[in-house]
């Protein structure tokens, strides 16, 4: 009872919508979608075309909540962004949305596998904001080992890579040998609350994109939330970029996160 108590103080005045959404969706067994999740030949047949790729996970539901994420604060600036990137989206999008491949478990699967409660909350939001008749890309691929080299190294090939990270993974990247490509730059952005940096990042990268064709470049992207609208102003810009999230940290390497994939 005291759970429930608290569940309706969080979200009932500030979220009505969202907490009737819960409540009903809570008791349905077999509450799902059933969307349609791109292959890897169709997502390397995006990149190709010069999409880019933005991931939406259980931090950007909970930032969409007032619910502190582990790598930013709660801002109605960065809510409104998070709002335009999703309701923006479309089969003629200049990127491709990444959710959770989660949204298509029912209720008694996700039970099954004891992530319920976890993503949820993210098949609440997704049946209120989310655009149905359209074709995501799992917002996990980052995290199976070898997706990176397998699927985005061929669109890099003799692209200029910036990387837009914080420090300890741009460094990491520079001492990497076995990365295949030679143009790079890097940006480094804070580890968290990159927010308040917004403008400065982008005029650091707007300084380094002056004289540059559009055509030519890749943006690897990993700071957090406000990472996804990055990638969103740039692809409208005519930039390709990718959302890398955490992968960032271990493509290249023979190290793994797959388990974060579960």
């Amino acid at each position: 009872m005291r759970k429930i108590i608290k569940f309706f103080l969080r979200y009932f005045f500030k979220h009505p919508m969202y907490c009737m959404t819960y409540c009903i969706a809570y008791f349905q067994r077999d509450f799902t979608f059933r969307t349609t999740f791109l292959s890897e030949d169709q997502v390397r047949f995006q990149l190709q075309k010069g999409k880019s790729i933005i991931r939406l996970g259980d931090g950007e539901i909970n930032l969409l909540l007032d619910i502190k994420n582990h790598y930013q604060e709660p801002s109605v600036v960065l809510k409104s962004m998070l709002k335009e990137i999703i309701l923006s989206y479309s089969s003629s999008s200049r990127f491709i949305l990444s959710v959770p491949r989660f949204i298509g478990y029912s209720n008694d699967e996700l039970k099954n596998i004891r992530k319920f409660n976890v993503w949820l909350p993210f098949k609440a939001m997704f049946f209120l904001l989310f655009p149905k008749k359209v074709s995501y890309m799992d917002a996990h691929n980052f995290y199976y080992d070898g997706y990176f080299e397998k699927i985005i190294k061929d669109c890099a090939t003799d692209k200029l890579i910036f990387i837009i990270t914080k420090k300890e993974t741009l460094e990491k990247h520079k001492n990497n040998t076995t990365v295949p490509w030679g143009r790079t730059v890097y940006i480094e952005t804070p580890e968290s609350n990159a927010l308040s940096r917004y403008d400065t990042i982008k005029n650091e990268l707007n300084n380094k994109l002056l004289g540059v064709d559009s055509r030519s470049v890749l943006l690897l992207v990993a700071i957090g939330p406000i990472g996804k609208y990055l990638v969103y102003e740039y692809a409208s810009k005519g930039y390709q970029g990718i959302d890398v999230g955490k992968g960032i940290e271990t493509m290249f390497t023979s190290e793994s996160i797959e388990h974060l994939s579960i």
